[in-house]
């Protein structure tokens, strides 16, 4: 009887093994099938998120014209025995500024993963550091005045101008897909324009047709402007992620816009003389109007390392 037993018990562990067997196989089937699925999560996991970045970015020549008026050196109507002063054969009066270096450059965005790849976000750059450039202003000019001996106006000067800091929100489109992201962006923000100009007009002389033949000389204008003014940013780039890690590459166009310049200055350490022999002290009569387009237009390289949270 107690063989008998000790059969039946073998055959019901037999049975039960066997049942056991193909659970076991298949339980390691989808365990063998859990770490890919785990990658995949991890990468899209990557893809989405805050994300912190930092690089460099050069600003790639970018013209700024302005010119200068005044009744002296630079007359803004036709006067009568008298001419704008010339620089290497074209006007000395106005210039043109190349604004173009290097900067740095912070950003903190916050990515959307969507369908098929698809990624959305927001994006917050601030930038510091200098793209700058100058242009030379003045020259010389001959004036004959009947009356007076033949002479020449002079004056020298330079304008300069400095991109040197900015603040932009954009929203950005992109595709990831095969281990990189293309992408698009665009957004508004506000970007600091620093512009100087020194300008001195005292080689330059206004006569008037006498008798007496009256003449007054031209001063000096001095002018300091920092303001920060509204901008818009399109960009596009690649964006290469290594695990939470990433490096990108970006093309920038930021157009800040500056409103009109034309500001009114008085020429100070002017001083009048009559057939060529000076009357008194300095004079301040008269003013010099600066001038200057309403566009800056920049182009930038940006090269970015960054770490997704």
């Amino acid at each position: 009887m107690v063989r008998h037993a000790l059969k039946r018990l073998c055959a019901l562990v037999v049975v039960l093994a066997g049942m056991a067997l193909p659970a076991a196989a298949q339980r390691d089937i989808r365990h063998s099938a859990i770490p890919d699925f785990d990658a995949v999560a991890a990468a899209n996991r990557g893809v989405g998120g805050f994300y912190l970045a930092a690089g460099l970015a050069y600003g790639l020549p970018s013209k700024r014209a302005f010119s200068l008026v005044d009744g002296f050196a630079c007359p803004g109507v036709g006067v009568p025995y008298l001419g704008p002063v010339s620089l290497g054969g074209a006007s000395g009066c106005s210039t043109t500024a190349n604004l173009a270096g290097l900067t740095g450059h912070a950003m903190a965005g916050w990515n959307f993963g969507g369908p098929n790849g698809l990624v959305t976000g927001l994006e917050l750059r601030g930038r510091l550091g200098r793209e700058g450039g100058n242009g030379r202003l003045g020259g010389s000019t001959l004036v004959s005045i009947p009356g007076l001996s033949a002479y020449t106006n002079t004056a020298s000067g330079a304008y300069r101008g400095n991109l040197d800091a900015g603040l932009a929100l954009s929203g950005r489109l992109g595709y990831a897909f095969s281990g990189i992201m293309p992408f698009v962006r665009a957004g508004l923000g506000m970007a600091r324009l620093a512009e100087q100009v020194d300008f001195d007009a005292t080689g330059s002389r206004s006569c008037a047709v006498g008798p007496p033949v009256t003449c007054t000389s031209g001063g000096v204008v001095a002018w300091r402007s920092t303001r920060w003014l509204p901008s818009a940013v399109l960009g596009a780039g690649l964006e290469v992620p290594y695990g939470r890690v990433f490096v990108r590459l970006d093309g920038e166009i930021e157009a800040a816009f500056s409103p009109s310049s034309s500001l009114m200055r008085e020429l100070a350490g002017q001083l009048v003389t009559v057939t060529g022999t000076p009357t008194g002290g300095p004079s301040t009569a008269g003013a010099a109007t600066l001038r200057a387009e309403n566009w800056v237009v920049t182009r930038r390289i940006m090269l970015s390392g960054g770490f997704r949270f």
